[in-house]
């Protein structure tokens, strides 16, 4: 098994993810999604692994992306499913020197950087 495909199993599991919920967000179907976990499926295209790689949170390479996040912010991004760009955006914001510490106001902050941008 390719360690793409054990990093897909290993983060949709650490969600809580089904197979069927986790295909249907990245528009396959389980079956092909059992087929990429078992390393069976050797081919995929760029869009494929783009996309389970932003639903999980991984680089396109298998790597997490979201190793070494402030506190509360990898729980609120997963709960909100975030993009992995909005994610790394947060990640490097401060007001102060400091940034927010629980999912409640990563959350609030987020809304309130969607409300002024537009979003």
């Amino acid at each position: 098994m390719d360690d793409f495909a054990q990093q897909v199993r290993q983060q949709r599991k650490a969600q809580k993810l089904s197979q069927q919920v986790l295909a249907k967000q990245v528009g396959i179907s389980r079956n092909y999604l059992s087929e990429i976990e078992r390393g069976e499926a050797t081919n995929l295209s760029w869009q494929v692994r783009q996309s389970l790689a932003d639903a999980l949170g991984l680089s396109v390479d298998g790597r997490s992306t979201n190793a070494d996040l402030p506190m509360g912010l990898e729980a609120f991004a997963a709960a909100a499913k975030l993009p992995q760009d909005d994610i790394q955006m947060l990640a490097g914001l401060k007001y102060r020197g400091q940034q927010p510490t629980t999912a409640e106001k990563w959350e609030l902050l987020y809304n309130m950087i969607k409300m002024a941008v537009g979003k």
